[in-house]
């Protein structure tokens, strides 16, 4: 099985999202433009993804097809910080649930895994812990337009991203 997850906060409201994807192939670069559609019809918002530097999210190709979305912008995070990516507690959290169980066949593994994640996905408490396990404050950005983003998120999405 492979699974895309997304750790979606809305920076007004501070709200933790969890939209995740499953299935029996392998995620390729090839995918990811339909599952950020996906992902970006659910919530109805632009959308500011943080990517580590997995080779799929790093392609021309990619960079190219998801330019064309205009609600988009991707913030890529420097090489080798797994510590700075709030949905890697999320992927460590899924391995220790999943860890020395035996399925029977992989419809069994696939019940358990969309189980587990939409039970994650009613825990809103547990989404925004996600988030601060890796040093971020999911509480909501100032609304006032041209004030300055206090957050400790901001400061560090400033800190990476040189703006």
């Amino acid at each position: 099985m492979h699974t895309s997850g997304w750790l979606c906060v809305d920076p007004c409201s501070g709200a933790a999202r969890l939209v995740y994807a499953t299935q029996r192939e392998p995620i390729t670069q090839e995918h990811l433009p339909a599952l950020i559609d996906r992902v970006h019809g659910q919530l109805q918002a632009p959308m500011v993804p943080i990517w580590d530097n997995y080779s799929a999210h790093t392609t021309g190709w990619l960079r190219g097809e998801l330019a064309r979305r205009p609600w988009l912008t991707v913030v890529q995070l420097p090489t080798y910080a797994p510590d700075l990516n709030p949905v890697e507690t999320l992927w460590s959290r899924m391995k220790t649930f999943l860890a020395n169980r035996a399925f029977r066949d992989v419809d069994e593994l696939e019940r358990t895994l969309r189980s587990h994640l939409r039970s994650v996905q009613k825990r809103p408490t547990l989404l925004g812990g996600f988030t601060r396990s890796v040093g971020l404050d999911p509480n909501p950005f100032p609304s006032t337009a041209g004030s300055k983003i206090r957050s400790r998120w901001g400061r560090r999405l400033r800190r990476l991203t040189g703006v």
